[in-house]
């Protein structure tokens, strides 16, 4: 069929009403920036669509995650659904970066510490008075699906602090950004505030500190000091789970503190409920308040969060797309993991002088992945959505079509995808041989259940958490 042309003029306006369209139908203003902004469109009529995309990993993505809702788009552009090709562009090589102008990560991260609060507060002294870590701010913060409900909370009560989301409790596993959020609440009320009392403390600290003060009389001094604050930041209060007397302390502080209307804002790794050994008071306590989660970042915000830390890292740092989506695919836990993996990358690079590549951080993937503990396997997979279902995993693989099993049959299938190395086609001789577009369908469906239902994207939450911790 020939190939109807399109003008210049007529094919930039069709383009920008395709990228309207895509936009609107995704969820994620991340995902549309990292996977459509990139594109070139080369040729666009009703019959064909050529674009022309930075390499071959952005086809089998949005083959994977993004087809329909492009064809959705080009239909609603032309009326009907052309045949769309892509076409990868040579990924471009760094140019070498100079021995001396890349100091090693540690010494990296040393220079780069010191100016992220310029000209605000004199840090040292912030950090003496509060405890806050000068780069944990709202600034440095990259925001995604998983936490952005949270960092709303947490501008809120920065900006009304003791009127709204008192207190605000926020849980999520760890390296997801909880500690990060705190620290950021502090520093923008004393930005706002110079002479407002914020102080930051782990709970084991403050546990801590208390046992030293009955020991030598200072319980007076010891509760001054934690109430007569504007702010006060708790980080990991489970460990004050079957302490008693620090329980009770705490149960004290918190109360004198809120009837002043002084805002507090709690970190813990679960929700209060499900904290074993907290007092019913306290939980009573928090539960009166804002309960916000942390998730585990998608794709979108863990690549976000990559070039946000090379940001960071030293001015001229810039990775090739090829090596951010493979550090991002690959690191799937947390936070804390992603950016150690980079870290390693950078000092390798640096102390070597080599240039960052794929292949050298192919290198580096392939010791610090394999240092994770090797429980992610398809039948661990299998008998833990097993367990969930009240079914068995063998019935999970079968035959069987029954709407008892496809769901979970679907949902392993989602899982063995985020959270394996297997491709599409190995997932599907998992089970019974099944057609990698199979396997493909059953992930866009758990997807999109995961998006518009909350209590099924907890339920795959809590099915992840139990596998990330063995």
């Amino acid at each position: 069929m020939a190939v109807l042309p399109v003008q210049p003029e007529e094919q930039t306006r069709l383009w920008e009403q395709v990228l309207l369209s895509v936009k609107a139908q995704l969820t994620s203003h991340q995902a549309f920036d990292t996977w459509f902004r990139p594109i070139v469109a080369r040729e666009l009529s009703p019959q064909l669509v050529d674009l022309e995309v930075p390499n071959a990993f952005f086809v089998d993505w949005i083959h994977e995650h993004h087809l329909n809702t492009l064809r959705h788009a080009l239909r609603e552009a032309f009326g009907t659904t052309p045949e769309i090709r892509f076409t990868p562009r040579e990924p471009i090589a760094l140019p070498s970066q100079p021995a001396p102008a890349q100091p090693s990560a540690p010494e990296v991260r040393a220079t780069t510490a010191a100016p992220a609060e310029p000209n605000r507060q004199p840090s040292g002294k912030l950090w003496l008075e509060s405890q806050l870590n000068p780069r944990l701010t709202f600034d440095s913060f990259v925001v995604g699906g998983s936490n952005r409900f949270t960092h709303a909370a947490c501008r809120a009560v920065s900006e009304k602090p003791g009127l709204v989301y008192n207190p605000l409790f926020i849980f999520g596993g760890s390296g997801l950004g909880k500690t990060h959020m705190l620290h950021a609440v502090g520093h923008a009320l004393k930005r706002a505030r110079p002479d407002a009392r914020v102080h930051y403390v782990p709970a084991e600290r403050f546990t801590n500190e208390m046992i030293f003060a009955i020991q030598h009389g200072q319980t007076l001094a010891f509760r001054n000091k934690y109430r007569n604050v504007d702010l006060l930041l708790i980080d990991d209060v489970q460990f004050l789970a079957g302490k008693e007397s620090t329980q009770e302390e705490f149960f004290y502080t918190f109360n004198a503190l809120r009837d002043a209307h002084k805002q507090i804002v709690v970190t813990a790794d679960k929700a209060p409920k499900d904290i074993q050994g907290l007092e019913d008071r306290l939980i009573s306590r928090f539960n009166q308040g804002l309960i916000a989660d942390m998730k585990h970042p998608d794709l979108e915000t863990r690549i976000a969060i990559l070039r946000n830390r090379c940001e960071q890292e030293g001015a001229g740092l810039h990775l090739q797309d090829d090596v951010l989506l493979l550090l991002a695919d690959r690191i799937r836990g947390n936070v804390r993991d992603l950016e150690g993996c980079l870290v390693r990358l950078l000092a390798v690079a640096s102390l070597t002088h080599q240039e960052i590549t794929l292949e050298l951080a192919e290198d580096v993937l392939a010791q610090y992945v394999n240092a994770e503990p090797d429980h992610l396997t398809p039948d661990r997979i299998l008998a833990a959505v097993g367990e969930k279902f009240n079914i068995k995993g063998d019935a999970i693989v079968g035959k069987r079509r029954t709407q008892i099993v496809a769901l979970p049959r679907q949902v392993a299938m989602y899982l063995m995808r985020q959270l394996t190395d297997l491709s599409l086609a190995e997932i599907g001789r998992v089970f019974g041989g099944r057609d990698h577009t199979t396997v493909l369908y059953a992930c866009e469906k758990i997807g999109e259940r995961i998006n518009s239902e909350d209590a099924f994207r907890e339920k795959i939450d809590g099915l992840i958490s139990t596998l990330a911790s063995g």
